[in-house]
């Protein structure tokens, strides 16, 4: 038998194994949390849900990253912030043992780049967010594009949030950012220590003084249409979603960045900051509004910094209260109790009434979310005997030359934040009633505002057995949802066929279905 010849033997290039180091830094944090793989990527699972971000992982891929493969950027933030809450101190990206990836240390994927097809996380690829080892493009860096010192200005954080969001071709897909608790470990306010996010996101407090060039000074007129385009931006949000605006808020914001920064300290320079604020609120709401909460996160945090270097308490606020808010909208009740409650003790003692009453009605839902029953419905009280209070003119929001274009409320608003405290306190009667009410005093042309409250009602009626009921408010919603761009309506209108399934044979059911096609490719994430 003649010797084997090497050259026959040896293997192509393309063909050789990649061999891969298990990847212990991961595996000890998994160790220190004592989950099983399992449940690290059901927790995993459960924190791309909170921004929208639908993912498919098992114990499987836990597997595969213990040995050596790297899920894409977006999902690594996932990871960490899940260590994070689990482990009760921050952990960061640099910390999971997958320095390798890219955008492990702050890089991102290029618009349009793309995994390689067939080339498998196991081969030193990016898998997918699906766990199909195809990554999507949407860029992997957090949403501040900073380190985690973080720049010293509220604007420079205010240039991170929009500056993606402007030019094409990325106008429609922001980049993703994960929510973050350990963002709300301390109510932000004016005399808080400073924070860090844990994530190379710099989330400097309210307030915390920063420094200006003193380079112009801004006038009364900048200042008055600052504050008009923030009531222009919220009267559009409420008729027509925050899908429209977007790009044009967010392009409005960059171009205020250079005023911020390097306005002369005085009244006008304050005033501008107060209406960036409300304007860095309204980016969050659409934000927020698109299930993309990691960015709402920071846009709301940036709102009470900027609030707070403007000497406006009520920002900061309105800030805390949107917070909660949003921390009740994710399941966070015992965050969303805390900062409502801060909130409301941050109001200056001449806040208008419609504001105070905007305040305590965030409460009442915090508390009826954590099952506090007597203080939900004190705080629903004072929140009812403050709106009573307020002049007429204070309570129809930013549609009325003059309105505040945030926190004015109406008694439409009130009546909706109502319903909520109901239905977490089990009146699903009382929810119902006030959802109808709200629709009457609601103006016909706040469209996605009244879409919203139309499919609440139809789900509402729905678990109460009154299906022809739901039917005709489901009807109602489709009218107005065609015609806004609201991903909360989008994500209301997809909840539909599944709900109305068991209904089938009814013909008011079959009517509706067929209006209701499948939503293809409506991925959002945060």
């Amino acid at each position: 038998m003649c010797p084997t010849d090497p050259a026959s033997t040896a293997q192509h290039p393309r063909a050789r194994t990649r061999t891969r180091a298990p990847n212990r830094a991961l595996r000890a944090l998994l160790e220190e949390t004592e989950w099983t793989q399992a449940a690290f990527a059901h927790a995993i699972t459960r924190l791309g849900a909170e921004v929208g971000l639908h993912l498919r992982y098992d114990r499987t891929s836990v597997a595969h990253w213990l040995r050596g493969s790297r899920p894409e950027p977006r999902v690594q933030h996932l990871i960490a912030e899940a260590l994070s809450r689990r482990l009760g101190r921050p952990v960061a990206v640099a910390d999971l043992g997958m320095r390798g990836a890219q955008g492990a240390r702050g890089g991102r994927l290029g618009a349009g780049t793309r995994a390689r097809r067939g080339e498998s996380a196991d081969e030193g690829g990016e898998e997918g967010a699906d766990g199909s080892g195809e990554a999507d493009g949407s860029g992997g860096a957090d949403a501040s594009g900073q380190g985690a010192a973080g720049p010293g200005h509220p604007a420079d954080r205010l240039t991170a949030l929009t500056a993606p969001v402007v030019p094409p071709p990325r106008a429609d897909s922001p980049p993703p950012a994960p929510y973050r608790l350990r963002l709300l470990a301390e109510p932000p306010g004016p005399d808080a220590p400073p924070r860090d996010g844990g994530s190379g996101v710099a989330t400097a407090t309210f307030g915390a003084g920063c420094a200006r060039g003193g380079t112009r000074r801004s006038d009364p007129g900048e200042v008055a249409s600052v504050h008009e385009h923030a009531r222009f931006f919220a009267q559009q949000a409420d008729r027509h979603g925050g899908g429209h605006i977007r790009t044009s808020l967010a392009a409005y914001l960059s171009g205020l960045v250079r005023t911020l920064r390097t306005g002369e300290d005085g009244a006008h320079q304050r005033g501008m900051l107060a209406g960036a604020a409300r304007l860095s609120f309204l980016l969050a709401r659409v934000y927020a509004d698109e299930r993309r909460h990691g960015l709402a996160q920071r846009a709301f945090l940036v709102a009470g910094e900027l609030a707070a270097e403007g000497e406006d308490p009520e920002g900061v606020a309105l800030a805390r209260r949107a917070l909660s808010s949003q921390a009740h909208q994710l399941g966070h009740a015992r965050e969303s109790v805390a900062l409502a409650e801060a909130a409301c003790e941050a109001a200056p003692a001449d806040a208008d009434p419609s504001t105070r009453s905007f305040l305590y009605a965030g409460l009442a839902v915090a508390k009826a979310g954590q099952g506090e029953r007597e203080q939900a419905m004190d705080a629903l009280r004072r929140a009812e005997h403050q709106l009573a209070r307020a002049p007429a003119d204070l309570t129809t929001g930013p549609g009325i030359p003059g309105g505040e274009s945030v926190g004015s409320y109406q008694d439409a608003a009130l009546l909706y934040q109502s319903s909520h405290v109901r239905t977490a306190l089990g009146d699903r009667s009382g929810a119902i009633r006030d959802l109808r009410s709200s629709l009457r005093s609601r103006p016909a042309g706040e469209r996605r505002s009244r879409a919203l409250c139309q499919a609440e009602l139809a789900e509402l009626l729905l678990s109460c057995g009154r299906l022809e009921e739901a039917c005709a408010s489901w009807k109602v919603f489709l009218e107005d949802c065609a015609q806004v761009r609201s991903g909360r309506a989008l994500e209301a209108r997809s909840r539909m066929p599944g709900l109305l399934r068991p209904y089938a044979r009814e013909r008011c059911v079959q009517t509706l279905l067929a209006q209701t096609n499948p939503l293809a490719g409506d991925r959002r994430f945060g």
